[in-house]
């Protein structure tokens, strides 16, 4: 590098920027060809090793607050042991209505149902016997679902609506009555009333 052509402090400092690693050997090799530029070179070398470290920190910063923040939303989300398991938590949506029409209901009723918005002591043994034999669970995963309380639902599949809000019960009568169901399909569900 160093031939006749006397190169500038500055052109020995973008070399020298330039170089794809400025480690020790680095810094020794531009020092023996340019030791009438060690000082501005020492500086430099010193400031590559500054800002790798501030990068490396602001990094392992970052890495941090996502760890935490990602540890804090698990421990938020986590659902406790005595939870019983949604059985409509991995059905997709044709199997859902295609269960809503196996079990000659509407969809809105097997939605109040799944979102637990039904008083559970309400709902007739038989229909939920019926429900079970249709997801191929137990009578008892069917009931204790059910029988869990309400929570807040967020943007369930099937829902319209991207607002969180919290489930209102009503009885199996009143879900009859409101649910968009045929005359036929109330009175069935009529006479499965214990």
């Amino acid at each position: 590098m160093k031939d006749d052509i006397k190169l500038s402090a500055e052109e020995v400092i973008l070399a020298f920027a330039v170089e794809p690693i400025h480690d020790h050997k680095t810094l020794e090799r531009y020092l023996s060809e340019y030791p009438e530029y060690s000082e501005v070179l020492v500086d430099c070398s010193v400031e590559f090793r500054l800002d790798i470290d501030r990068r490396k920190s602001v990094a392992d910063s970052k890495e941090a607050i996502v760890e935490n923040v990602w540890q804090r939303f698990q421990a938020a989300m986590k659902v406790e042991d005595d939870v019983p398991a949604n059985p409509f938590a991995k059905i997709s949506l044709t199997t859902f209505k295609s269960l809503a029409k196996r079990l000659d209901i509407s969809n809105l009723l097997l939605i109040r149902l799944r979102d637990r918005a039904i008083e559970p002591i309400t709902i007739p043994k038989r229909f939920i016997e019926k429900i079970a034999a249709e997801m191929r669970v137990t009578s008892d995963t069917i009931s204790d679902f059910l029988n869990s309380a309400p929570s807040l639902t967020l943007n369930n599949s099937f829902r319209t609506s991207s607002e969180t809000k919290e489930t209102t019960q009503i009885s199996f009568q009143e879900a009859i009555e409101a649910s968009q169901l045929t005359e036929s399909q109330k009175n069935l569900l009529k006479n499965m009333v214990d």
